[in-house]
């Protein structure tokens, strides 16, 4: 192995080399000659790259892209509102008691919640990190009866780049800050799993010990993920564990022991033999105290205490009795026995191998197509050991959601975040699947701008070279616009958004103003070029010019920077040779959606059904292997609706927050089904309604219309 990691002790600390001789007593030494005292636990784990110090937090703020109200009639009118003044209908939702799903870097994120009052608010946080530098992080689905592999996104791609890079320090790197940022969000009664693999867990452990200290390592416990490995070839034992690392932020931490009645039956069989005259089947337990008690040495019913006494007071004693929980000898000389009915024992005491709790297999229910997806019964164990109910519980590696999914079922609050887009996706269609309670959608930050600075470049030059990239000359006066011609002759002005941030409508809006009078004359076309784009893009864009009070005069045109750039610039030796493959590179539009004209049933005792539908919804670029996209383009000429995810809709949208009040869910894993693309719902007559509708397909492409209607 090449990494820089080791172990060395603290600055401060003494090295010191074995005496050849046994030192004079410390009495007869002169002070200065005394050794310096060491100190405790000096230890610590250095690489290369290791942070001077730890991250402090950065005023971040969340967008939320999507109310998601699973069950409406349930949930509408209790959904936590603050008001503005205190005047009625100005009100927001409060984020602070909604759970919440972040899609984005969760390093940012825990930045934004530190600054936003969570400090020492979250109860427990389990985390399930990548500890595979081979695995590819793909997500498979079935759509159109095709086996199709989604490949990872540019920002997943960067995220396990940027992690695995330089081996075991990058992975450091990586984790490191964000250790330290969940312990200062944890209650002090809180803790912290870390699930890592065999090839990562013993600088894990170490990285653990340093940020949390090792007297607050409660367990490591080992969970048997598969059953066996064959070993002819491997010429070693078969890997078949995981483990996870528990830690608490104090020694005052939550656990509730757990038990189990897996594999008891010979257990019972052998102690559970006696039965009460009213049937109940028990077996006999010890009275006495393992130490000496002398308060707890009295005669019982003529019964003298043992030796070191009884095991509970006279009180106590008197109740068992009443209970008939105590077994009294039929001989003489006999002694008191405790009654332990079978039908009070929770069963044998869960220790710190868990090989009792199998992983997903490809037939299970709860299923998703995530090859790292753990089983519910895994986080049911660890919520159910360090959290109570209504605890506040996160998970900022979510993945495919278990975390989530298994907290709604336990009666927990919670807040998940991944960076990767199918990610936030497959998490909320489980929950909504589920019947959870009403949660947020939100969106922060990502990789980008971190690789642009690691690669030594700046961000403006990036912005430089994907003009080029795009045949724009770089504007003289705006680093980040250029100018092109298009086919017909016509002279575009370029705009290519910033890395580190998804582009807003707001944003376009004040470029096709600028793009109307600027260089004197004015461009009638305006091509945006988006790493990415806000969560409520097409929503707010349509929003904002519909209350223009004039019409645009500039053409405004959606593009995408495709996440093949990145490879591209890698590859290229040179500023000269990235220039030779801008033919190779395709900025595709965003997708085309477009809904179908409502239709308007008539008004009845004050309501009115309105049916609305997707007429078209077309995805350009498909993030598929070459073999694969050919079959998905002939299957999606039949039957658009194979490659939508989820659609839901807003009926009565405010303009500022999307509230998906209805939504058809594609599923995932062996129960996904093709979305129906009409719905059908019922409005207060004699109202102007605006309805929004936000589609989301399986690659993580998402669009948004509205429609007004009158009733």
């Amino acid at each position: 192995m090449d990494e820089s990691f080791k172990l060395e002790p603290q600055k401060g600390s003494t090295q010191q080399k074995l005496p050849l001789k046994k030192p004079e007593a410390a009495k007869d030494q002169p002070a200065q000659a005394r050794p310096e005292r060491r100190k405790k636990d000096s230890v610590r784990l250095v690489w290369d790259s290791k942070p001077k110090r730890p991250p402090s937090p950065r005023d971040i703020e969340f967008q939320t892209a999507e109310v998601v109200i699973p069950n409406p009639a349930r949930d509408e009118k209790s959904l936590p509102l603050t008001f503005h003044d205190g005047v009625l209908g100005n009100e927001e939702i409060d984020r602070t008691k909604m759970n919440r799903l972040i899609w984005g870097d969760n390093l940012l994120a825990m930045q934004a919640l530190l600054t936003q009052g969570y400090e020492g608010k979250i109860d427990l946080i389990h985390i399930d990190p990548p500890f595979d530098s081979k695995a590819d992080y793909s997500h498979n689905m079935t759509i159109g009866g095709e086996e199709i592999t989604k490949e990872p996104s540019v920002i997943e791609r960067l995220a396990y780049k940027d992690t695995w890079e330089a081996g075991t320090d990058s992975y450091l790197d990586m984790l490191y800050p964000r250790v330290h940022l969940m312990r200062r969000l944890l209650t002090e009664t809180g803790g912290l799993f870390v699930h890592i693999g065999p090839s990562m867990s013993d600088v894990v452990k170490l990285l653990l010990d340093e940020v949390f200290g090792r007297d607050r390592y409660i367990n490591e416990i080992i969970w048997q993920r598969r059953l066996g490995q064959s070993q002819s070839e491997r010429r070693r034992f078969g890997s078949v564990t995981d483990s996870i690392f528990w830690y608490s932020k104090t020694d005052t931490y939550t656990f509730h022991p757990q038990f189990t009645k897996e594999g008891a039956e010979e257990y019972i069989k052998e102690r559970y033999v006696l039965r009460t005259p009213e049937g109940r089947i028990y077996k006999l337990g010890d009275l006495s105290n393992p130490d000496y008690r002398p308060t707890l040495k009295y005669t019982y019913k003529g019964y003298p205490a043992p030796k070191k006494g009884w095991a509970v007071s006279l009180e106590t004693m008197e109740r068992m009795d009443r209970e008939g929980r105590i077994e009294f000898p039929k001989k003489p000389g006999g002694q008191l026995m405790r009654r332990q009915f079978l039908d009070e024992w929770h069963g044998k005491p869960i220790q710190s191998l868990w090989d009792d709790l199998p992983p997903v297999n490809s037939q299970a229910k709860e299923r998703v197509g995530f090859e790292t997806q753990k089983p519910e019964a895994l986080l049911r164990r660890v919520l159910e050991t360090a959290s109570n109910p209504r605890d506040l519980v996160a998970d900022f590696f979510s993945g495919s959601g278990t975390t989530m999914a298994v907290a709604e079922k336990l009666d927990r609050r919670w807040i998940g975040c991944d960076f990767g887009k199918v990610a936030i996706q497959v998490t909320r269609s489980r929950l909504v699947q589920q019947d959870a309670r009403p949660f947020l959608i939100e969106n922060i930050g990502n990789y980008q701008r971190e690789m642009i600075y690691l690669t030594g470049g700046r961000i403006y030059e990036m912005q430089r070279i994907i003009l080029k990239l795009c045949g724009a000359s770089v504007h003289p006066h705006y680093k980040d616009l250029g100018t092109r011609q298009d086919e017909d002759g016509v002279i575009e002005l370029v705009y290519v958004g910033y890395p580190d941030r998804p582009t807003t409508a707001r944003k376009v809006e004040e470029l096709a103003k600028q793009a109307e009078t600027l260089d004197g004359t004015g461009y009638k076309r305006l091509v945006i070029l988006a790493w990415d784009y806000d969560y409520s893009f097409d929503t707010e864009w349509e929003a904002r010019q519909k209350a223009m009070k004039r019409k645009l005069e500039v053409e405004v045109e959606p593009r995408m920077i495709p996440p093949d750039v990145y490879d591209y610039l890698k590859k290229a030796k040179d500023e000269e040779e990235v220039y030779k493959l801008a033919e190779k590179i395709v900025f595709h539009q965003k997708p085309m959606f477009r809904l179908r004209k409502p239709k308007i049933g008539k008004a009845q005792d004050g309501e009115c059904e309105i049916t609305i539908g997707i007429d078209k919804y077309v995805v350009f670029d498909l993030p598929v292997a070459d073999k694969e996209r050919e079959k998905l383009r002939e299957a999606m000429k039949d039957n658009f609706a194979i490659l939508i995810d989820y659609w839901a809709v807003d009926w009565d949208y405010d303009g500022a927050t999307f509230r998906s009040e209805w939504q058809a869910i594609r599923g995932n894993g062996k129960r996904a089904k093709v979305v129906p693309t009409e719905t059908t719902h019922t409005l207060k007559a004699g109202k102007t309604h605006t309805i929004a509708v936000r589609v989301v397909d399986v690659f993580g492409n998402d669009a948004a219309a509205t429609c007004q209607v009158k009733t």
